[in-house]
């Protein structure tokens, strides 16, 4: 009997070699599909937004930048938001401010992890809880709490350090209120001044001047009171003039001993009748009563008429 010839023999060879083997894809397709789902799982949990380690508590003084920090690995695609425990107020959102208090703003690097906001000016009232927040499912949030405090109470080691010549504040006289100031006569002129200055070194005195002129108790005007008022690291001197005049207009200074002064322009003026008594008549002054013009037009109408009679 003859075998199959050659070419049929390796015909089949060939067609054995192409054929699946089912054994193996079994047992190792499962293992395979496994370890996919588990590195998957691992990267899913590895790129979860989390806080890196930041302070809780932070300390600012007045008047200065209060910087409340928030770091975040693994931000992806969310975004982060700040806002004030007190009234639930949000204050940022990623990289814009959402508060009519312009004070308030995110400071951010483009690629950076920190999401630090920044407080302008801070004042004793900003004060409180802040919460940073992250969109993530589920929602994540970390509080730092702020205290705003006079620069003398800023000598705790746990959070400034204890202050020294380059810490201190650097003296600063400043009058409240804009530069020039308009007042009706016959009413009362109050300036008030402040000085800040490096804790327990208030000025010796604070001198008031009007023009080159000392202002006192015992000042030829009269009708003068002045108040200093001195605390750890700021003093509040304010003058007040009784019944101005127009001899009170000019430039009033406050001088505290050894620091330049500050310098105010006052302007003393006057309501429409009384500029009209001063200019002498009724001609110089706007007619601006309905009554008086009506009174005015009657007089015209009897001086016309008197003038026909003759």
């Amino acid at each position: 009997m003859r075998g199959p010839p050659v070419g049929t023999l390796l015909a089949l060879f060939l067609l054995a070699l192409s054929c699946p083997h089912t054994q193996p894809t079994i047992s190792v397709a499962p293992e395979g599909e496994e370890a996919e789902k588990e590195e998957w799982w691992g990267k899913g949990q590895a790129l979860q937004p989390q806080f890196d380690n930041i302070p809780s508590n932070v300390t600012a003084k007045v008047g200065e930048s209060a910087f409340l920090p928030c770091t975040v690995s693994n931000l992806g695609d969310k975004s982060v938001t700040w806002m004030r425990q007190r009234d639930l107020h949000i204050l940022t959102a990623g990289i814009f401010t959402y508060s009519a208090d312009d004070r308030f703003t995110v400071v951010h690097a483009e690629e950076s992890k920190d999401w630090t906001l920044q407080i302008k000016y801070a004042t004793m009232r900003d004060s409180g809880i802040y919460e940073c927040h992250v969109n993530s499912d589920p929602k994540i949030s970390r509080q730092v709490a702020l205290r705003v405090r006079e620069h003398s109470q800023l000598d705790d080691p746990a959070f400034r350090g204890r202050l020294t010549t380059s810490t201190l504040p650097t003296p600063l006289v400043t009058i409240e209120g804009p530069a020039e100031r308009h007042i009706q006569a016959g009413s009362v002129l109050t300036i008030t001044c402040i000085i800040h200055h490096p804790p327990g070194q208030p000025p010796a005195h604070v001198l008031w001047f009007h023009g080159a002129t000392n202002i006192d108790y015992d000042s030829p005007r009269g009708g003068v009171s002045i108040q200093t008022e001195k605390f750890p690291s700021k003093t509040r001197s304010q003058v007040m003039l009784s019944n101005v005049r127009d001899s009170d207009t000019g430039e009033y200074s406050c001088s505290p001993s050894d620091l330049p002064p500050s310098v105010i322009a006052v302007h003393v003026q006057h309501g429409q009748h009384q500029a009209a008594v001063q200019q002498g008549g009724l001609s110089s002054a706007p007619v601006t009563n309905p009554v008086t013009h009506l009174l005015l037009l009657l007089l015209l109408m009897m001086i016309q008429r008197v003038k026909t009679w003759q």
